[in-house]
């Protein structure tokens, strides 16, 4: 994702298209409306996934009274809300001193990453973060203890293997974390968390659990997806959740409509899967690093066409015979 700043008129328009689109009232041809204006333009697009971080932010910190905001089409709410989102959008690719004084500074997780993009952050205690694509989290470090929150996205915790006097905790959505080993490997989804022990022991908590009720621990090598409610048992590690390390990502006999999902979490823009070929099934490696030359090999191997849009609208149909 770019530096630059974005136009201040742009960052007004998707401010405005994404609080249109929270309004339960929007209908399919304002969707559509919004998804074209989303692929006219780079930088729309740009606009859009910050639009998106800082809500997503702001909800985790104040919960429903956000959206009533939105959903109130001329409330004193609704019009800030757009107003400082526009600034925030328009802000952002300056760094941290450009909106430092900014309302809602807390929307904005420490550390992030873009869409394709992949970053080692250093830990204080001389750890390790390893993030994947559209990742963002916020790291608290104190006397009493070493804090990680993962608010979105995927990271691979590496810590020193050296005992240390204050404790380790990894917060998610849905979960509380705690290392006993050196490295586990953590993805935020939707509605569960994916946890897995690479080196060393984890304990996992379900946010919802009291006390040590729902309380599981992991040997290295095994893996679970922990709801706010309760923890799946163990499993043994697929090799694949490790592959986006090396920027490969490796399905076998995968439905499409799933690998195009996965995909698109590495290529800016919209990429879609028409429900006509969404069963199709598909095994492979592929190079993350050139998502274009992914989609050539799709229409090489399954009866599907790629159609551009635009460079940042793209959709795989059944293949047009002639």
């Amino acid at each position: 994702m770019s530096n630059t700043p974005i136009d201040r008129r742009i960052a007004r328009e998707a401010a405005s298209w994404f609080v249109r689109l929270q309004n339960s009232s929007a209908g399919a041809a304002e969707h559509a409306a919004g998804a074209e204006w989303r692929a006219r333009h780079a930088d729309h697009e740009r606009a859009w996934q910050l639009a998106e971080r800082f809500s997503s932010r702001a909800q985790q910190l104040s919960g429903d009274p956000t959206r009533a905001a939105l959903e109130r089409p001329r409330s004193l709410e609704r019009r800030q809300a757009l107003k400082t989102l526009a600034l925030l959008i328009a802000a952002a690719p300056l760094g941290l001193s450009a909106y430092r004084g900014l309302p809602w500074r807390e929307w904005q997780a420490d550390v992030r990453t873009a869409t394709g993009e992949q970053r080692s952050v250093p830990l204080p205690d001389g750890g390790q973060l390893r993030l994947n694509t559209g990742s963002a989290v916020d790291i608290a470090y104190d006397d009493s203890v070493r804090r990680v929150r993962l608010i979105a996205g995927e990271m691979l915790v590496e810590l020193p293997r050296e005992l240390a006097k204050r404790p380790f905790i990894v917060d998610t959505a849905e979960a509380h974390i705690s290392p006993l080993g050196s490295r586990l490997l953590v993805r935020q989804y939707p509605s569960s968390t994916f946890l897995a022990a690479l080196e060393g022991t984890v304990e996992v908590r379900p946010r919802l659990a009291r006390g040590d009720d729902g309380l599981v621990r992991l040997a290295a090598g095994q893996q679970t997806q922990v709801s706010l409610q309760a923890v799946q048992p163990p499993m043994p590690l697929a090799e694949q959740r490790l592959d986006w390390l090396n920027h490969v990502l490796r399905v076998e006999k995968t439905r499409l409509d799933d690998f195009i999902s996965e995909l698109g979490r590495y290529r800016p823009g919209l990429l879609r899967c028409d429900p006509a070929v969404a069963r199709l099934l598909i095994s492979g490696t592929f190079q993350l690093r050139d998502t274009d030359q992914i989609l050539r090999a799709l229409s090489q191997t399954l009866p599907v066409d790629i159609h551009y849009r635009t460079p940042y609208w793209v959709t795989v149909t059944a293949r047009a015979y002639t």
